[in-house]
């Protein structure tokens, strides 16, 4: 997870997730043990988590009310592609 100069917030729920985030895809824990953590309400964790996708830092995120249980997935790596030019091809000349 990398994380641009930001507030000193925005980091801390960006750590916070890192340590949450083990190898699967999708991690999640409690938003009201999520925002504990980070100091917040519940809200304020939410808008943390909309800044963290706006910033790419975090994939995508989601409440589950009904649980009260938060879904977050990381960013993608982007593939990387090369542009592969073909190599200059020289004719022999014909004896």
């Amino acid at each position: 997870m990398t994380l641009p100069a930001a507030a000193p917030a925005l980091r801390l729920a960006a750590l916070l997730l890192a340590s949450h985030s083990p190898t699967k895809a999708e991690r999640s824990t409690d938003m009201d043990v999520l925002a504990r953590l980070c100091g917040h309400s519940p809200q304020q964790t939410g808008e943390l988590l909309d800044r963290l996708v706006a910033t790419g830092t975090l994939g995508a995120w989601q409440h589950n009310r009904v649980t009260d249980e938060v879904f977050w997935q990381l960013p993608q790596p982007q593939a990387r592609t090369r542009t592969c030019t073909p190599p200059d091809r020289h004719r022999m000349p014909r004896s």
